[in-house]
């Protein structure tokens, strides 16, 4: 961190991290079927590089706090499933997965009131993480060798956050988000071969579920903060 006032700095850090234990799912969303695997001389262990550089300012005696950080990560050995693999119960789950790399990358941005009747905050985030395979020796290539989104890819996410205060008793607050979908693999047509019907699926994560978008209102009325009263 390097303090340019008192109220202006920039911070850069780096980190290098590791991670003996992968998530193996063909789903959309969290689901009992989902497949923990733990690093073995098969499965090398994820590695990820990240690098990240922010502006802060401060503004009106530190009372509103603002943001920009940008971050980029390289991403190496990430575990993901081959076309057709069988996840569920699955005693040689190594030969039906395949080791890709990948890059993550995206920009934050806040808005942040700390003090005040008025207080609160708005936050955006652009970030991307993409994963491709380039091994040929590996089998089949997932999206011709493409980049494609990983399984939490959401480029777009808006955060508002607000509280007012209209007495030391009485207060509303209204909190609202919006998030892009998620990336799914959905079927698009149907072939015959070896005489049996088969699905024909598009690229991976090609589409996206529906964006999410939800907002809370609420009133608080608090007690009236005597020590001995009958009700509350």
């Amino acid at each position: 961190r390097y303090a340019v006032s008192p109220s202006f700095s920039i911070k850069a850090s780096y980190n290098s991290q590791r991670q003996y234990i992968h998530m193996l799912s063909n789903t959309a969303a969290m689901a009992p079927t989902d497949t923990w695997k733990l690093s073995d001389p098969n499965i090398k262990p994820q590695y990820g590089d990240q690098y990240s550089l922010g502006f802060y300012k401060n503004f009106k005696a530190n009372t509103i706090e603002t943001s920009v950080e940008v971050y980029y990560k390289n991403i190496r050995d990430y575990l993901d499933y081959k076309s057709g693999a069988v996840l569920l119960l699955n005693d040689h789950i190594e030969t039906d997965v395949i080791s890709t790399k990948g890059k993550a990358y995206g920009v934050e941005l806040l808005i942040k009131k700390v003090a005040g009747k008025l207080n609160g905050w708005i936050s955006y985030t652009y970030s991307r993480t993409l994963l491709k395979t380039d091994d040929p020796s590996a089998g089949e290539l997932i999206n011709n060798g493409d980049y494609y989104p990983a399984n939490y890819d959401k480029p777009h996410d808006l955060t508002f956050i607000g509280n007012y205060r209209f007495s030391h008793r009485f207060s509303i607050s209204l909190n609202t988000t919006y998030s892009t979908g998620r990336p799914i693999t959905l079927p698009i047509g149907r072939f015959y071969y070896a005489g049996a019907e088969r699905t024909l699926y598009a690229n991976r994560n090609a589409n996206r579920i529906p964006d999410y978008f939800r907002t809370d209102f609420a009133m608080n009325i608090e007690g009236n903060h005597k020590v001995n009263q009958k009700t509350h």
